[in-house]
């Protein structure tokens, strides 16, 4: 029997449709295998060191780097859905990131590691983001509940993928265990082909007459020059505005929520690289550092499955849910590297897992509150380009604190303030919408 969402509304189940599960399968299995490639990349980097002769810093940054090139591929998702459709695009990028894995396993230097890393980061922008606006696009009123079941794959895999990389490395070596990772991802190709070929109605974009463009407030096109260059102009101008949403980039909410979203994303990412490195220089083994971020992924999924429900029902509100659980994480962040006790860091993780998981969803569901269905496939677009290069210029630090001081505290004090900062543009953007 589908439940209802409490307020008279569709019930969770009608509300998506066949097409709405189908993204948030596809969603599950690709946030699922993010984690591989993130945390594998984590569980591998002593080792890498080892074998490639390479300073940590070097290794960190390319993570950060795959980070940012999936940020900066994410920027022309509206192009390459218009142009192939989101099952296609999706399948193709999923692809990308098996082969950058795999191929990653015959590197020999860090230059050809980087190299492939950077490739599976292409795959990675693209299909998280049209995949997320697919969610968003057909869920009406449950999109809380939706974004929150399709985020659940990044805790999942937190759950899973540590271990099981732990577990590769011990018996397969580092290369191997890339081979492995490659080939898990590659089961992202299936969900991705079912939403090839669902209805595609509810994916396409159409305009709606709630959202005026900056191209509106301008006249319309045939008022412009008709020569050939300004027609060229004009039409560029166009295309422009229409498959970058460049308008965003003056909506100050829009700063707002990216800032927020960034940092969240630079802090959460900076941990799972580099929070098995520092609970293995505290004097835990490298499968008790694997256990501890498991408890991150439990704290996790128990997030995004309570928020859901919780937020679409009006029991809590975005705002509160992330102005608390920003507080909570950027606390938590700064304890970590000091933690000796089992509890104490399994706690830690706990609380981590548990905040990123309201947070990542929470302002998802502001951002398409906001700016509404027609404009978040630029908006989740610039975010991830916007979050890249913050992640590409600072994701070297904690690992550069470590080579020369020899502990991770500054690095993950640095983490700390990254994520709590925000907090004043969340309360300026609760304010502007009070006005």
């Amino acid at each position: 029997m589908a439940v209802s969402d409490g307020r008279g509304g569709a019930s969770v189940m009608a509300d998506g449709g066949v097409t709405g599960w189908i993204a948030v399968l596809t969603l599950f299995t690709l946030n699922m295998s993010g984690i591989g490639v993130t945390k594998g990349f984590g569980v591998l980097l002593l080792t890498l060191q080892d074998q490639l002769a390479s300073a940590t810093w070097i290794l960190g940054w390319i993570a950060a780097m795959a980070i940012a090139t999936s940020g900066i591929s994410a920027l022309f998702s509206g192009i390459l859905k218009r142009r192939f459709g989101v099952g296609v695009v999706v399948t193709v990028c999923v692809t990308k990131i098996g082969v950058g894995l795999i191929g990653g396993s015959f590197a020999t230097t860090t230059l050809q590691l980087a190299l492939f890393y950077v490739l599976a980061g292409l795959g990675i922008g693209v299909s998280n983001v049209l995949a997320k606006e697919a969610v968003g696009r057909t869920f009406n009123e449950n999109y809380a509940t939706a974004f929150g079941i399709a985020k659940s794959g990044t805790f999942v895999g937190l759950l899973v993928m540590p271990p099981l990389t732990q577990f590769f490395l011990d018996t397969y070596g580092w290369r191997g265990t890339l081979l492995l990772l490659g080939g898990l991802c590659f089961n992202t190709v299936a969900p991705g082909a079912f939403l090839a070929t669902s209805p595609q109605a509810a994916l396409h974009v159409s305009e709606e007459a709630g959202y005026r463009r900056l191209s509106d407030q301008t006249g319309p096109i045939s008022s412009m020059p008709r020569t050939n260059f300004g027609h060229f102009c004009c039409t560029s101008r166009e295309i422009l505005l229409k498959d970058f949403s460049l308008e965003l980039l003056i909506d100050a909410r829009f700063w707002d929520l990216t800032v927020v979203k960034s940092s969240t994303k630079f802090a959460y990412g900076m941990w799972v690289i580099y929070f098995v490195s520092a609970a293995q220089s505290n004097g835990f083994t490298a499968t008790e550092a694997g256990w501890f971020v498991s408890f991150g992924g439990i704290g996790g999924l128990l997030a995004v499955i309570a928020q859901g429900p919780l937020n679409d029902r009006g029991v809590l509100s975005s705002w509160s849910l992330t102005t608390t659980t920003m507080v909570v994480c950027s606390a938590s962040y700064c304890a970590s590297p000091l933690l000796t006790s089992n509890w104490a860091m399994m706690t830690s993780t706990l609380l981590i897992g548990f905040c990123f998981g309201v947070v990542s969803v929470q302002v998802d569901v502001l951002i398409r509150q906001t700016f509404g269905v027609e404009l978040m496939v630029g908006a989740f677009g610039w975010e991830k380009l916007l979050s890249g290069m913050f992640n590409f210029m600072l994701g070297f630090l904690p690992g550069l604190f470590y080579d020369i001081l020899g502990s991770y505290v500054a690095g993950f004090m640095v983490v700390s303030v990254v994520q709590i900062l925000p907090v004043t543009l969340l309360l300026h953007l609760w304010y502007s919408g009070k006005k």
